[in-house]
């Protein structure tokens, strides 16, 4: 998954590819900023090679058999040197909510340069802030993103949504924040321009307008915020619908951007 939205949140995009290799099924999420408005492509009903990407190989491809879409990494995946992506698909005005193609020409062409990576994340989950580059079209309309943004990549065998969960991920020039509320576990790191802490716990309120939320660190430290939604689109996941929400927040009075996505908010335990 690679994120960038600008300082202002009026353009960039959120590009997530997910394998299945055992289902053969690809799932592909293409959600893009231009000006300010929202676009969306989203689609499960792609097969999928029978390979498993393992995260010790040098390199790994992740593609979307029969459509134009991927991503390239360069090096294993606790070493990445490099990430290069790609999707030309067509896409729909707004917040989508069904699979298949519409009638807006997207594409978007980049590369990720990772920073170091981040901590106290789960096994096989590698996560990290970078500078991005990328060509951003829509319609006839174009434009060049250069910046900080987000990347991870995930590699496992275990189930996917069966619980619900919150999970934010923010980011500013030197600061992020990355956490994970879920009934059985809560987890992340923040990072305020003075390295990794590990996030014991984390709390948010459920979605408003305007979300506050909590974490609390190691050592004992705490951490508040909140986030404004920019923008929010739905995606079909399972017979229900996956809510993201494209914020800009305050954390500590540090100006950050980025997400904080639900799953089943009506069985979560906020906290807040």
């Amino acid at each position: 998954m690679v994120l960038y939205f600008d300082e202002k949140v009026r353009n960039g995009f959120s590009f997530r590819l997910s394998r299945y290799p055992e289902r053969n099924q690809t799932w592909a999420w293409v959600h893009v900023l231009m000006d300010g408005e929202l676009y969306s492509f989203t689609e499960r009903r792609i097969a999928s090679t029978t390979d498993r990407l393992e995260a010790g190989s040098p390199s790994a491809i992740y593609s979307a058999p029969g459509f134009d879409i991927r991503m390239t990494r360069l090096g294993p995946s606790n070493d990445m040197k490099a990430l290069s992506f790609s999707a030309s698909i067509k896409g729909h005005h707004g917040p989508g909510g069904i699979d298949g193609e519409g009638d807006i020409p997207i594409a978007l062409e980049g590369v990720f340069h990772p920073s170091a990576l981040r901590g106290h994340s789960p096994e096989g989950r590698f996560e990290r802030t970078g500078r991005f580059e990328a060509t951003l079209g829509v319609g006839r309309k174009w434009t060049f993103l250069s910046g900080i943004g987000k990347a991870h990549e995930q590699t496992q065998t275990k189930p996917r949504f069966d619980q619900p969960f919150t999970y934010a991920m923010l980011w500013g020039q030197h600061t992020s924040l990355i956490g994970l509320l879920a009934p059985d576990r809560s987890y992340g790191n923040v990072d305020l321009g003075n390295g990794d802490v590990a996030m014991k716990a984390m709390q948010v309120e459920p979605w408003s307008p305007v979300r506050k939320f909590a974490a609390r660190l190691e050592g004992g430290g705490m951490v508040t915020g909140q986030a404004e939604t920019v923008r929010g689109y739905n995606v079909p996941v399972l017979g229900r619908l996956w809510h993201g929400r494209i914020v800009r927040a305050q954390v500590e009075g540090q100006r950050m951007v980025g997400m904080i996505n639900d799953w089943r908010p009506e069985e979560q335990i906020y906290g807040l």
